[in-house]
């Protein structure tokens, strides 16, 4: 994947310099809008599970890319793959709660499967290359 090359030759500085990061956001807004639907906002449970999972993708990510180790960063990655697998699992039981349409789960989880595939091959990327001193990065998530 073109993204991987980039991030060996030109070390992101910034979470947000990784394509990978702006697909969790995409994913994470898509996630929100069903959150707002008011028949999901009524189920507690599923709301609260859903929005945690959600959030947790990219919580984890960002605290990873402020690890010293590209092994370490593949860890939290690896939390944020659990994370939208759970997500994922809570979508499937909207649909079938009937608070989401049929075309609306299949976008998400085919969506969240492509994301599930990269967050796969960007772990095994960074545990290949294992660069041992990452550097210091700023602050990696402005809060989107």
């Amino acid at each position: 994947m073109a993204w991987r090359v980039r991030f060996l030759r030109d070390m992101a500085h910034k979470l947000e310099e990784l394509p990978i990061y702006e697909e969790v956001k995409k994913f994470w807004r898509a996630v929100n809008a069903i959150l707002e639907k008011p028949r999901v906002r009524s189920d507690c449970d599923l709301h609260r599970q859903l929005s945690r999972a959600s959030d947790s993708i990219g919580s984890n990510m960002v605290e990873g890319f402020e690890q010293g180790t590209d092994r370490a960063f593949a860890n939290y990655l690896v939390h944020s793959k659990g994370s939208l697998a759970e997500a994922l699992k809570w979508l499937k039981k909207a649909y079938f709660k009937k608070y989401i349409r049929q075309d609306e789960r299949d976008t998400l989880v085919a969506d969240g499967e492509e994301l599930a595939k990269m967050l796969g091959g960007f772990i095994k990327y960074l545990r290949r290359c294992d660069w041992k001193d990452r550097g210091s990065h700023g602050a990696g998530d402005s809060g989107d």
